[in-house]
């Protein structure tokens, strides 16, 4: 298969992204009950997602759709697909880490 360790990098990353997105949901969750957080969606259209959802964890569940998706295209549009998968996981990623981030300037 020419693109398994493309295949298995974006499933690496995107496990990572789903572990990250229940830590985070669980502190979305907290902050909710503080009457925080209220939000009503993590991405936009623009930003490349399907899912509009206020908590990480349906996000990821949309990378993993993709990546089956793309690991069922064929060969002539792997390339294609592959961008946009990309440029979601390096979103949710950095997200991921600002949300974190905060978190942990926000409990000093």
């Amino acid at each position: 298969m020419p693109h398994s360790q493309l295949f298995a990098a974006l499933t690496e990353n995107i496990r990572l992204i789903y572990r990250q997105s229940i830590d985070a949901d669980k502190n979305i969750d907290d902050l909710r009950q503080q009457d925080m957080a209220k939000f009503s969606a993590i991405f936009n259209e623009q930003q490349g997602f399907a899912t509009k959802a206020n908590r990480f964890t349906p996000y990821a569940e949309e990378l993993g759709k993709d990546l089956v998706a793309l690991q069922q295209a064929e060969e002539s549009q792997v390339n294609t697909m592959v961008q946009p998968l990309v440029a979601k996981i390096e979103i949710q990623l950095q997200l991921l880490q600002v949300f974190k981030s905060n978190l942990k300037s926000k409990a000093k």
